[in-house]
């Protein structure tokens, strides 16, 4: 069974043991504060909303669906039943997301992305490494720094010197799912910091040549998530 209501209409149903009452259905939904959902949103069963999730009208969510706080899903956004998502997960237009998909925090997708029943952020992660597995034994990343050479610290964590010719690693860097996790960042050949949002467009940073091996690579991307890579060891070549 479906609920279809809007925010309104829901609080002011009955509430019991925290969940709010469909007087027709019976159906259960538990809203988050400051939750706003758009017209013709329908929520499945036992749906929880985490606190601050916006949802664009026309949105549709299966049963069983857990959103995390701060959630932001597009219009027309259509998720199968026992979906999870992480905190500050943003979902663009028209995203179809198969059932049993679990994405995790602040994941980022594009308009349009379609994900497969059973998809994984972390299945997502591993195809995107076996590509560059694929296509050689190391690649040339670039990394920014300040005109002293040290780390531009966008994602906070010590601040590292990059020396032409050093060997820089992080021995506690682990392959995840998360883009901002420990490890050393550094931008696909050819992007600027600012054209992802880590910088202002004036900035004075400049770039250098980094090889990293391929098993090195921990974090290689997600959909619309793969000009920022973390890597456990890279090589400055400049």
């Amino acid at each position: 069974m479906i609920i279809n209501a809007k925010i309104n209409t829901i609080k002011s149903w009955k509430i019991e043991n925290g969940w709010s009452i469909s007087p027709e259905t019976g159906n259960r939904v538990i809203l988050g504060d400051r939750v706003e959902l758009g017209d013709r949103v329908e929520l499945g069963d036992e749906v929880t909303l985490g606190d601050e999730v916006i949802l664009g009208n026309r949105v549709t969510l299966g049963n069983g669906v857990i959103l995390g706080n701060g959630v932001t899903l597009g219009n027309g956004v259509i998720l199968g039943d026992w979906v999870t998502l992480g905190d500050e997960v943003i979902l663009g237009n028209g995203v179809i997301l198969g059932n049993g998909v679990i994405l995790g925090n602040r994941v980022t997708l594009g308009d349009w992305v379609i994900l497969g029943d059973g998809m994984t952020s972390k299945i997502i992660n591993e195809d995107f490494r076996s590509i560059y597995k694929e296509k050689g034994d190391s690649h040339i990343f670039w990394k920014w720094v300040t005109v002293e050479r040290k780390s531009p610290n966008f994602d906070g964590g010590s601040i590292l010197i990059y020396n032409k010719g050093d060997v820089i690693s992080e021995t506690k860097a682990e392959i995840s799912d998360q883009q901002c996790g420990v490890g050393l960042h550094v931008l696909r050949y050819g992007y600027r910091p600012e054209w992802l949002g880590l910088c202002d467009a004036n900035h004075n940073l400049i770039k250098l040549n980094v090889k990293v091996n391929s098993e090195d690579i921990l974090f290689a991307g997600l959909p619309t998530m793969d000009a920022k890579i973390r890597v456990k060891k890279l090589e400055v070549l400049d």
